[in-house]
């Protein structure tokens, strides 16, 4: 939401959820020089890799196949021994998000739009934990793409336009069957390439 961009704002959440995982990336492989030090700095870097490798289509966004075929062409670019791919089978969805966790890879997950009937209105709550462990609804999405950071057998931890909320596993699954689909719904599954 810093953007001074109007399509950015409106529906940037892909490339935003890519520029973070490149960033948690390539810390992890001890490039911190790239890390942006200040707002002004996230925005103008941020912009830079969406305008190269993450074209939005107003009012939409972005689809998981564009964003999977421009973070690999970044991996590769940036040197990062990963490939990514769009979407794995909706019954393996949660074993793969906990894989890519094990493997300290974080996860875009997508809230996929009404589908087939897309002028609906459902939506998805994300929550807050309060101070007493309890949780409240804080805001609900549709076409939305986050970065999954923990998962629990109830709960996923997630980050959203820089802000941390829970999806609960039970109703994100009835979301997407009753009123998105697997498909669109999903994730982007990143390995790390073999080292030859």
């Amino acid at each position: 939401m810093w953007s001074d961009h109007k399509v950015v704002r409106r529906c940037g959440c892909g490339p935003v959820a890519a520029y973070d995982l490149l960033l948690y990336l390539e810390q992890k492989h001890g490039r911190k020089d790239s890390f942006p030090s200040t707002r002004q700095e996230y925005c103008r870097s941020m912009e830079r890799l969406q305008r190269k490798y993450f074209p939005l289509f107003y009012p939409t966004g972005i689809n998981g196949f564009l964003l999977t075929i421009g973070l690999n062409r970044l991996f590769h670019d940036r040197l990062l021994p990963y490939r990514a791919v769009w979407a794995v089978s909706g019954r393996k969805l949660f074993l793969r998000m906990a894989d890519m966790l094990r493997n300290d890879i974080p996860v875009i997950l997508s809230v996929g739009p009404n589908f087939p009937l897309f002028w609906q209105k459902n939506t998805l709550s994300f929550y807050k934990m309060n101070p007493d462990g309890q949780f409240s609804i804080m805001t609900n999405v549709t076409g939305h793409y986050v970065t999954v950071l923990e998962m629990t057998e109830e709960w996923i931890k997630i980050a959203s336009w820089g802000r941390s909320y829970y999806i609960r596993i039970s109703e994100y699954k009835d979301y997407v069957n009753r009123n998105s689909n697997s498909f669109i719904s999903n994730i982007v599954l990143i390995s790390q390439k073999k080292q030859s």
